[in-house]
């Protein structure tokens, strides 16, 4: 290993200017590919969440010299870039916190490519300055051709199914009366919802039947149904007519049903809510949505069972 590349022992001046340098390039690279990148269908991919923080990474590794400053320069720049996209609602906690495992992959790969390529290539070349400066140039051309590549698949809606159960100790009928409407929705947040997940309030029915609006308001935004299907006491189904619950552009609600049946003199309720999702690779974000859905639908099954429970 190098000795600018151990442990650094420079004063503390030259250490603070050093890291100052390196979180600079990391905030550029990072927030400037973001807006470089953003796509106005919001539909985000492997460009953004893995391709942009290994350029970050790499860029800032050509600059920042020792392992200590380099991870420190990143984090700090982390950090920054974080700040900046929440202090402006550009994003939102619960995006960030689900996609930093693919960004902080992404970045420490680049930061180790950065640093063998600086110590293979340019540390050793006469016109070392000159390939570092170069590289920084052509990142962001590399950046603007993996994104048009990759737009068109980008774009393409994937639609997502979430089903999930709970079993009441209560016959069909009173659980289809207690789901026809909530007036209010009280329940312990979980930390997803105390970050900023969407958290339902009331849930209103104007009518019944094939046709009726249903609508469910939240701390923040509402969201109107149409009910599609209404076979009292077993199958409600309503699709998502409008919505303007904030953030989140990257997802949005499709329809939602309740199957309610009886099984061993309990009464079992699937809710299921199908999701538009603009983010990918699917298989990293599939499993991160259903977390997501996942716990609304605990949420709401929560009200459920006081409700039924009530009634009996």
């Amino acid at each position: 290993m190098k000795k600018e590349d151990q442990l650094i022992n420079n004063d503390g001046g030259s250490v603070l200017l050093a890291i100052f340098a390196g979180s600079g390039i990391a905030v550029a690279f990072g927030l400037g590919g973001f807006f470089l990148l953003k796509d106005n269908t919001s539909a985000m991919g492997v460009v953004l969440f893995f391709l942009l923080p290994f350029a970050t990474g790499l860029a800032t590794a050509l600059v920042a010299r020792g392992i200590n400053i380099l991870f420190a320069s990143l984090i700090i720049g982390a950090v920054i870039c974080t700040a900046v996209l929440i202090l402006t609602k550009m994003e939102g906690w619960v995006c960030l916190l689900m996609s930093l495992p693919l960004l902080a992959i992404g970045m420490t790969i680049g930061a180790l490519v950065g640093v063998l390529i600086r110590r293979q290539v340019i540390d050793d070349s006469p016109r070392g300055t000159s390939l570092r400066l170069f590289i920084m140039l052509v990142i962001p051309f590399f950046l603007m051709g993996a994104d048009y590549t990759e737009k068109s698949s980008r774009r393409i809606l994937r639609y997502e199914t979430i089903t999930h159960e709970v079993t009441l100790d209560a016959s069909p009928d009173v659980v289809w009366n207690q789901l026809k409407g909530f007036d209010k929705i009280t329940g312990s947040k979980t930390f997803l919802m105390k970050i900023g997940l969407p958290v339902p309030v009331s849930c209103v029915m104007e009518g019944e039947g094939v046709g009726a609006k249903r609508t469910c308001y939240f701390e923040s935004g509402s969201i109107e149904e149409r009910v599609t299907e209404w076979q009292p006491p077993n199958l409600m189904k309503f699709e998502i007519t409008a919505s303007d619950v904030p953030g989140r552009p990257w997802l949005s609600f499709k329809d939602a049903a309740y199957e309610i049946r009886s099984v061993n003199g309990k009464t079992v309720v699937a809710r299921s809510t199908t999701i538009i999702s603009r983010l990918s690779p699917a298989w990293y974000w599939r499993p991160m949505e259903k977390i997501g859905v996942e716990t609304e639908h605990e949420y709401l099954f929560e009200e459920l069972k006081r409700r039924v429970k009530g009634a009996n």
